[in-house]
């Protein structure tokens, strides 16, 4: 059933579900059951009172909360789309941007000003003493890189198969695409490389 067919009392008492279990982290039985009759239901647009009209990820990005961020993790799972919006509400907070690229979306242009997304975010993290900001940074590149193995530990818990092979539709790291060649991002990305030889994905363009 695509997002139209959707009758607006099941719209409803989606995003009724959606708003009380955000806090929460999980999918409950009536939310999953919603999901798996219409799943159209992940990528609708729905008005909200604070947020104006948002879908599933972008509300929960909106709200920003643990709870929220381990709830996206899971709508991801189920196959919702992330957006630009998405990033742009959570740009300051690692461990969502980690939830959020294994959508296997990344936005390349951030601002009207053709600014890249990965050095805006290098750029927000500069209220953070300099270690803690570039740590910031060194946590996201095992999955923008696909540095990465069946297992292991990021802030949404275990990587799987599944989070990996969307990893792969990312966009390549390219200097002058997906970041400023010799920007603060780029700094940290180029001494990663030199320090870690093991990453699995083609080596980076620059």
């Amino acid at each position: 059933m695509n997002a139209t067919a959707i009758e607006p009392d099941v719209k409803s008492a989606f995003v009724k579900e959606l708003e009380r279990l955000s806090g929460d982290g999980y999918v409950g039985p009536k939310l999953d059951e919603l999901i798996g009759a219409n799943p159209g239901l992940l990528d609708i647009k729905f008005d909200h009172e604070q947020y104006r009209e948002v879908t599933a990820t972008e509300f929960l990005c909106c709200e920003c909360t643990a709870g929220s961020r381990d709830l996206l993790e899971s709508l991801i799972d189920r196959g919702a789309k992330t957006t630009l919006k998405c990033y742009q509400e959570t740009v300051e907070n690692d461990s969502f941007v980690e939830c959020l690229l294994l959508s296997g979306y990344m936005p390349l242009d951030f601002s009207a000003n053709g600014d890249k997304f990965l050095d805006c975010m290098t750029e927000s993290f500069s209220f953070l003493d300099e270690d803690e900001a570039q740590d910031n940074i060194v946590s996201l590149l095992p999955l923008l890189l696909g540095d990465v193995k069946p297992g292991d530990q990021f802030c949404f818990g275990k990587l799987s198969l599944s989070h990996i092979e969307r990893l792969k539709d990312l966009p390549q790291l390219e200097a002058g695409v997906t970041h400023k060649e010799g920007g603060a991002f780029d700094d940290i990305l180029q001494e990663y490389i030199k320090n870690n030889d093991g990453y699995t994905r083609a080596s980076v363009e620059t």
